[in-house]
């Protein structure tokens, strides 16, 4: 679910892509009553910030969910350094709801006009899983510098058929995106697993250096 908060009336300014911390006094959680999120939306996209998650049903998630249209909550930030640079290529990595702050990345460079080559690589269990894949695929559609690839680990669980590619994102996989691409910044996000893993393989064997690499790990409460 994507949950949008008007900034109007605010001095609110954020860089491509950003995090905040939601606050939600009273909410008896066991995580307490805050939560970090990257920003889903893009610094073009004015008057307003939204944040994306995956339901899981805790208590500071259901307590969102029933924020009724004109209730607000206390926002915190903006916070954090995983910052889109426009003028390198990039090579995007995503696991499940970690795709949140690439897609207010892809938004800022088409609306930009940003002009260096851009690759999305996006898993999820399954096709279902897959947040924003209408609006990725027709930004990719209208800004040619951006390719968005996706695939799914656990097909057999989907109830949609899928011909796309499965598996995880792997070394050869990331190889073969990097191919074309002039010296880019890797940016990885995922559950810890899956982004440590990737990132093991981005060091050795692919011998990316640590100045190009950017990650954030993304808990699942």
């Amino acid at each position: 679910m994507t949950f949008r908060f008007s900034t109007r009336g605010t001095d609110f300014h954020y860089r491509s892509n950003q995090a905040v911390r939601l606050v939600l006094p009273g909410v008896r959680d066991p995580w307490g009553p805050a939560r970090s999120f990257s920003l889903s939306s893009s610094p073009t996209e004015t008057d307003l910030i939204s944040v994306t998650a995956k339901m899981t049903g805790s208590p500071f998630k259901e307590a969102l969910r029933t924020l009724r249209p004109g209730e607000g909550c206390d926002v915190i930030g903006p916070l954090g350094d995983l910052l889109f640079d426009p003028s390198r290529d990039a090579l995007f990595i995503a696991g499940g709801i970690g795709v949140t702050p690439f897609r207010g990345m892809a938004r800022y460079a088409a609306d930009t006009g940003a002009s260096r080559s851009r690759v999305l690589l996006y898993s999820a269990r399954t096709p279902e899983e897959f947040a924003f894949r209408d609006e990725l695929d027709a930004i990719a559609r209208g800004d040619p510098h951006l390719a968005v690839h996706y695939t799914v680990t656990r097909p057999t669980e989907s109830t949609r058929p899928w011909t796309g590619r499965t598996g995880r994102i792997d070394l050869h996989w990331v190889r073969e995106a990097l191919y074309g691409l002039t010296r880019p910044k890797v940016y990885v996000v995922g559950l810890p697993e899956m982004a440590r893993d990737v990132l093991a393989f981005l060091r050795d064997p692919l011998g990316v250096v640590e100045d190009d690499l950017e990650y954030e790990y993304f808990m699942g409460y």
